[in-house]
């Protein structure tokens, strides 16, 4: 079988059998619908009619007549009756019903029926200590002439759809159907510029749509290493700007005038301080850059939470004096274990920190830690600018700042690292903020633990 054909003949089928089932669907929800609306309706009807009989004595009888025909009287062959009921639940009723349904009606507080072409509600009340059943009935001719009117329209389609599908899928396959140089021709057009473009695939079972495949997991490949390259850079030039910076600067303060030996011995002990700061940095892009293309695992090791964050509350304070950094950790003094890799958590919590405190306007930023059953949780809290909620979801896409943060300095690539690196160690990054208030970022590690 030709492939046109092969295609014509199965969208054909597919396009066919979901129209049925679409009108199928219509009709059975369209009939569920008025049946149920058509029971309200009838339940509506007892209710008025419970009203009105308990209110009955309120009323002349000329009122209570008006009353009556008014309200009860809007249906379709409908009836309603109340019915005493004696102590051995025996009653006479005022219209026929077939036998079983008389011994339901007796038996049932509350019974939804149909009997016929009508349907019915019944519903049993007390009124000073007897009991009463009332009965509403009619016909839904409304409802029936509009399924009836609905079938009519569903077969019709049905009847002139089918042959159009049968012909416009033979006709669309046809068209569908590029040869081999379309292909060539769209493929010698991609380049590095327009690399998210892709071949079409029309029918994966055969030779061209195979080959189409192939060439786009091709072009996927290429262009997640052009992506991990792009990121890399961008990550790259954030992290290393900053302890560039210090060097540049220190070194500067040291040269602008003749200094003491222990003055110029001063200064190279904080460029060294940066310098090595820059090469862990180096090495930790490497490491991560390595780890997002499937090189290599990175090295995890057992960390003491409460040193770590020392450490890294130290190491900020060293580089950022002017900002106030406050720890507090769980007062049971549980444990506060994870695993992971040093230099990489280190870059992560530096940055939010840093944002913390960049974006509160160097108030105190706290960091509290405590332990939970599989890992640690480690807060990081500021009252500075917070975040719009409109740009919550944004904020860890690298580049992107927010409307109320675009006077403060950043690039908008340390948040979304960070996100990163918590990923890579299978915890996660959480932030709650409210404009005006302040930012609470959540990180969770796991402990590691064999399971």
């Amino acid at each position: 079988m030709r492939i046109r054909t092969r295609l014509s003949f199965v969208f054909s089928i597919i396009a066919s059998g979901l129209f049925i089932l679409f009108g199928v669907s219509v009709y059975y929800y369209s009939s569920l619908h008025r049946s149920r609306d058509f029971m309200n309706h009838l339940k509506e009807r007892v209710e008025i009619t419970e009203k009105i009989f308990l209110e009955k004595e309120t009323f002349t009888e000329e009122e209570f007549e008006k009353i009556r025909n008014r309200f009860l009287h809007t249906l379709p062959e409908e009836t309603e009756e109340v019915l005493e009921l004696n102590g051995n639940r025996k009653g006479e009723f005022k219209y026929e019903y077939p036998p079983e349904l008389k011994e339901r009606l007796l038996k049932e507080k509350e019974l939804e029926f149909k009997w016929g072409n009508k349907r019915g509600v019944s519903r049993v009340f007390r009124v000073k200590g007897k009991d009463y059943l009332i009965i509403v009935t009619a016909v839904d001719e409304t409802g029936q002439r509009y399924l009836t009117d609905l079938r009519k329209i569903i077969l019709s389609l049905l009847l002139f759809g089918i042959p159009l599908i049968l012909a416009s899928s033979y006709f669309v396959t046809r068209q569908a159907l590029m040869p081999i140089s379309r292909k060539i021709d769209r493929a010698n057009s991609i380049s590095a510029s327009n690399l998210h473009h892709r071949l079409e695939v029309l029918n994966s079972k055969d030779e061209i749509g195979q080959m189409a495949i192939a060439f786009n997991q091709l072009l996927d490949r290429l262009e997640n290493s052009f992506e991990a390259q792009k990121a890399f850079i961008r990550n790259a030039s954030h992290e290393i700007r900053n302890p560039l910076t210090a060097i540049l600067g220190e070194a500067e303060i040291a040269l602008s005038r003749k200094r003491s030996q222990s003055e110029y011995k001063e200064a190279l002990k904080a460029i060294l301080r940066e310098a090595e700061i820059l090469n862990q940095t180096v090495s930790n892009l490497l490491q991560l850059s390595r780890v997002q293309s499937a090189d290599e695992q990175i090295y995890m090791e057992p960390l003491d939470m409460r040193r770590f964050l020392c450490e890294v509350s130290d190491s900020y304070a060293f580089q950022n004096p002017e900002h106030r950094v406050k720890l507090e950790f769980d007062e049971r003094e549980a444990p506060l274990r994870a695993k992971g890799n040093r230099g990489l958590l280190l870059s992560a919590f530096s940055n939010v920190i840093d944002n913390a405190c960049k974006f509160s306007d160097n108030q105190t930023v706290e960091v509290r830690a405590d332990a939970r059953d599989d890992g640690v949780r480690v807060r990081i809290i500021d009252r500075g600018v917070g975040i719009l909620k409109e740009d919550l979801e944004k904020v860890s896409t690298p580049f992107f700042r927010g409307s109320n943060a675009l006077g403060i300095n950043g690039s908008g690539i340390g948040l979304s690292l960070s996100v990163k690196i918590i990923e890579l160690h299978r915890g996660r990054l959480k932030i709650e903020s409210e404009p005006g208030k302040g930012t609470v970022v959540e990180l969770f590690l796991p402990s590691g633990k064999e399971t």
